[in-house]
């Protein structure tokens, strides 16, 4: 689940003049890169400590269960799955294309980055409905669909264990609106590491490639003049 930044350029008004893209390649890669790092080492600052999260969360999980269990919190596997990459930066025939991105790989600091997005109060609790045979129907709290399944399917000791996760987690974090930028903040936008610190620090990084733009028609602008002159 990468924070990715991509910049695409496109050389169409001055063809041929492909030193262009390359010094601003270069710019935008010495502007961005940093800023990124910078994401990754918030977004790091942002992990709870293992005695932060919900109390059973950083529990180590017994040896004698039989089914996949829910991944365990551990906040050093969780810094530890944070990092920063620079990605594949191509050349077209029409342009080129600078990546630069923050990642979040571990299953705890996932689960800690997207809980929520879906269903912003957790799952809903199934409840059974009694069909006069043996076995039984399950409908989700607020769903009219019911599902045949054996009863020991939803068997948890506590079916409200969705909101408590979710509501006890911090808020989700949006991303900001940033002028001159497309694309719009959407559910798949938010989160509380790598989404949240992207979100504080996009305004600077759009600044950078800006500038680093205009460097580069300042300076092709100047070496033009001479030329001419």
């Amino acid at each position: 689940m990468p924070v990715e930044l991509e910049v695409v350029g496109v050389k169409d008004v001055l063809k041929g003049l492909t030193f262009i893209d390359e010094d601003l390649y270069k710019r935008v890669k010495a502007a961005v890169n940093p800023l990124m790092k910078t994401v990754e080492a918030k977004a790091k600052g942002f992990v709870p400590n293992n005695n932060d999260v919900l109390s059973g969360w950083a529990k180590p999980i017994q040896s004698t269960v039989d089914y996949r269990p829910f991944p365990k919190y551990d906040e050093a596997k969780v810094r530890g799955g944070i990092g920063f990459k620079e990605g594949k930066n191509r050349q077209f025939s029409n342009g080129y294309q600078v990546e630069s991105y923050v990642y979040n790989i571990s299953a705890p600091g996932r689960i800690y980055e997207t809980a929520g997005r879906l269903n912003p109060q957790g799952r809903a609790p199934f409840t059974t409905i009694n069909e006069g045979g043996s076995t039984m129907a399950y409908k989700q709290s607020g769903s009219s669909k019911s599902r045949s399944r054996a009863r020991s399917a939803y068997n948890s000791n506590n079916p409200f264990a969705g909101y408590q996760f979710v509501t006890d987690l911090p808020t989700l974090t949006s991303q900001p609106r940033v002028q001159g930028v497309r694309g719009q903040s959407s559910r798949k936008t938010k989160g509380r590491l790598i989404y949240k610190a992207f979100a504080q620090e996009s305004g600077g990084i759009y600044k950078a490639i800006t500038e680093a733009v205009n460097q580069v028609a300042t300076h092709f602008n100047k070496s033009t003049d001479k030329k001419v002159a």
